[in-house]
């Protein structure tokens, strides 16, 4: 068992350590800034914590030492909306996402075998990619293009975004990402195509018509069995739901 821990909040990052009968806080970071996560790299030992500063945005901030000292890093940026832009289906909320970042809401490495590889989610639902650890990021586009994503909406926040990205130990071409609210999707061959995979999740805030649609459920966590890979949980709004086949089905 690790013997130290990274905190992310609001009022900054602090650096736990345990000792002999008690865990400590031994670093503060950022101290009053609104650090929204904070991720540890296990193929390289590198920190990645992202910092939400309101007006001014989110920044990304690297440490190589352990959390001693930070470097600001690229941020990810979406690209500019083409001026002919027209959504392929109506949006829920009646107009489309905003193509800006609003909000860095998951950080997850890549494989063991993609070094430098790191998946980020963020609001308004865009998935971007790193290779080479944070330095620039690239929207995944397949994802990002899906006329079903224009059917996403926020849950609890003013767009909907990509909190959970589950990386198959196994491999990691294998990428599952969830979206409060736009159900659980997965991708088999490292982003190029995707497919929704929330069957037998029921959103009891929708119309009885519709409770059952995976694209408007609302997982709020998506977690991923370290032993067994195909086994997921996700805690949902209306309870937990349980996968046993790599999220074809829930339960």
């Amino acid at each position: 068992m690790s013997k130290r821990c990274h905190v992310a909040t609001r009022k900054g990052l602090f650096t736990l350590e345990r000792g002999a009968s008690q865990w400590s806080i031994t670093r503060a970071n950022f101290l009053g800034d609104n650090v929204t996560l904070v991720m540890h790299d296990p193929r390289s030992g590198m920190l990645l914590a992202a910092l939400n500063h309101g007006h001014f945005g989110s920044k990304v901030h690297r440490s190589r030492d352990g959390g001693v000292t930070w470097q600001e890093i690229a941020a990810p940026k979406y690209p500019e909306k083409p001026a002919d832009y027209v959504p392929k289906n109506t949006p829920a909320e009646g107009t489309p996402a905003d193509w800006s970042l609003k909000l860095i809401w998951a950080l997850s490495p890549g494989g063991h075998d993609q070094p430098g590889v790191i998946w980020c989610g963020t609001l308004p639902g865009g998935l971007f990619r790193s290779n080479d650890e944070g330095d620039s990021w690239e929207l995944n586009r397949p994802l990002w293009d899906d006329p079903r994503r224009e059917e996403w909406f926020g849950g609890g926040a003013d767009h909907p975004g990509i909190h959970s990205v589950c990386v198959d130990p196994r491999d990691a071409r294998h990428v599952l990402v969830g979206v409060s609210c736009g159900g659980v999707w997965r991708t088999r061959d490292d982003g190029r195509t995707w497919d929704i995979a929330g069957t037998g999740m029921r959103a009891e805030f929708m119309p009885p018509e519709r409770q059952f649609e995976p694209n408007v459920q609302d997982p709020h966590l998506v977690a991923q069995c370290t032993a067994n890979p195909d086994v997921l949980w996700v805690q949902h709004h209306n309870g937990i739901f349980k996968s046993v086949d790599a999220a074809a089905t829930w339960t």
